[in-house]
């Protein structure tokens, strides 16, 4: 067959041709796919241009194949089968009946925010598949941009990335301490803080760099800063008396309330966590409805650190 007969190898004609040859009549295949006899026939005449040979031997009494249309035949089988998976397919995916969504998170996000709400919209559409990954504000921008995850969410927004950012919740980086610690409840000064150690995250942190920012603003100066790679392994430094460490209200919430952190500045640092989706990537239906629970979830709960 030559490139030029590819595009004339429609579906349709595909169809009339097989049917024809499944039930051995036109007349028996034009009443199975709701058509004329007469445009079955055009339909398989334009097949058999298409392809330069018959594909039928003998026509009556009984429609038999020729050499040709039985090597078609097997792979008209073949192909109709496909589509009508295919067809299948989208169809479920429309429904919300199956797909798969990649997000990737920032590890506050990531850590203390969506495994509640992803929990609640499994229960929704437990067809969906989830793949979640928690990495740095700058991991995950690179996912994102790179079109290695449906939608992100980070820590802080970065000028000119290459994909939309919306706000998603509000939240606060907090001073906190064991509640035995000399400036536990203190509203500190500079001077205060010469003495101590500040417990940070790694390079790549979206929070280290709003914490950063914020110390150059006061002129803070720790005398001694360590670095660790999670929040949780800070938040535990700083209960065991390590340092002192800005932390989100969403990581130390339930400590506070226990009395296993206390507050050292009641001023907070407040920030925006942003979702994130790829510019260019159009989104699958099981995204589009992740990415509409996540903004309605949001939305719907002015106190966010009872989000989840």
């Amino acid at each position: 067959m030559s490139e030029e007969a590819l595009p004339a190898l429609d579906l349709g004609a595909l169809q009339a041709f097989y049917q024809v040859a499944r039930l051995g009549s036109f007349s028996r295949a034009a009443d199975l796919l709701h058509r004329s006899q007469p445009a079955v026939s055009r339909q398989v005449q334009a097949l058999e241009a298409a392809l330069g040979f018959p594909v039928f031997a003998e026509r009556r009494p009984r429609v038999l194949l020729s050499d040709a249309g039985r090597a078609l035949y097997t792979y008209a089988e073949r192909i109709l089968r496909l589509c009508g998976e295919a067809a299948q397919t989208m169809e479920e995916l429309r429904n919300l009946n199956r797909g798969r969504v990649r997000l990737a998170a920032s590890t506050t996000p990531g850590g203390y925010i969506l495994p509640a709400l992803l929990v609640r919209f499994s229960a929704r559409h437990p067809g969906i598949d989830l793949d979640l990954a928690v990495a740095s504000s700058a991991e995950v921008a690179r996912r994102v941009a790179a079109g290695d995850a449906d939608i992100g969410v980070l820590s802080e927004g970065m000028a000119g990335a290459p994909f939309f950012l919306q706000p998603f919740v509000t939240d606060e980086l907090l001073l906190v301490a064991p509640p035995n610690h000399r400036l536990a409840g203190r509203a500190v000064s500079a001077g205060d803080l010469v003495a101590e150690t500040l417990l940070q995250r790694e390079e790549g942190s979206g929070s280290r760099r709003a914490v950063e920012a914020h110390l150059e603003r006061e002129k803070w100066r720790f005398g001694r800063v360590l670095t660790l790679g999670c929040s949780e392994g800070i938040k535990r430094a700083a209960a065991a008396g390590l340092g002192l460490a800005f932390l989100s209200r969403f990581v130390v919430s339930s400590d506070l309330a226990s009395g296993t952190l206390a507050l050292v500045s009641a001023k907070a640092l407040p920030r925006v966590l942003h979702l994130a989706i790829p510019r260019e990537a159009r989104m699958s239906p099981a995204a589009a409805a992740l990415h509409a629970f996540l903004q309605q979830a949001a939305a719907s709960t002015e106190n966010h650190a009872n989000l989840a």
